[in-house]
């Protein structure tokens, strides 16, 4: 019989399902065969005997292969290591080698070169918001809030526009031939060189986070697991 868990109580290891019948059953978490603990909605089959529930087990929703636009532009939902290699990174990489080819091939004043520029240049803004989107479907897969993309992405926005301040006054402070400035410069540099290094711990963190480490087992607050789903279509 199948039915849903309307409550679930840790401390006791018990809790109660709601039978497609209208009956109420109750079960402990010994006859739970779930990956996770009952969560309030959940969808099992369990066998039911007088008023209790037994071999329950959790039916895991389908997992629906993203379209193109879902996957590149909405943040909702999961995609696995797979996904995120295969559709994202690994053409994103393809892409921009090929347009530095075009570029570095041609001389710099063909239209080839000229070309090749201005589309490096559109596709590197064109890209921001799926490459943002697709990082936030990898966090959810860890079952972790979108937000959490933030800890990446702030640090590393003020590192660069740290670094193109301090880039701009080393070149006015070298044109003028002044060396006043050169301490409060220098000094500058150092905070822009920690905080990168800051920057570069936390890429690595992330790298290994999000684009190496399987995903939540089972479905999540995110959705159901893409991994799991291809497996039992296999």
């Amino acid at each position: 019989m199948k039915g849903n868990v309307i409550g679930f109580d840790p401390d006791t290891n018990s809790g109660a399902i709601s039978g497609h019948d209208g009956q109420r059953y109750d079960f402990a978490t010994l006859d739970w065969h779930g990956h996770s603990q009952p969560r309030h909605g959940d969808v099992v089959d369990f066998q039911p005997e007088g008023q209790r529930a037994t071999q329950i087990y959790l039916l895991e929703p389908e997992y629906v292969e993203p379209s193109f636009g879902q996957f590149y532009f909405l943040p909702s939902g999961r995609i696995s290591r797979s996904q995120y290699w295969l559709k994202f990174v690994l053409p994103y990489i393809g892409i921009i080698i090929v347009l530095q080819l075009m570029s570095v091939l041609s001389s710099s004043s063909s239209p080839l070169h000229i070309l090749s520029s201005i589309l490096i240049f559109i596709f590197s803004l064109v890209v921001v918001w799926p490459s943002l989107v697709v990082m936030i479907k990898r966090i959810h897969d860890r079952n972790k809030s979108g937000w959490f993309c933030l800890i990446l992405y702030v640090p590393l926005t003020i590192f660069i526009i740290l670094l193109i301040i301090w880039l701009a006054a080393l070149l006015v402070a070298i044109g003028a031939g002044s060396t006043a400035s050169a301490p409060a410069i220098g000094a500058f540099a150092v905070f822009v060189m920690i905080l990168g290094f800051v920057c570069a711990g936390i890429t690595i963190w992330f790298f290994i986070e999000f684009g190496c480490m399987r995903g939540t087992i089972g479905p999540n607050r995110f959705g159901p697991d893409p991994v799991r789903s291809k497996m039992s279509q296999a």
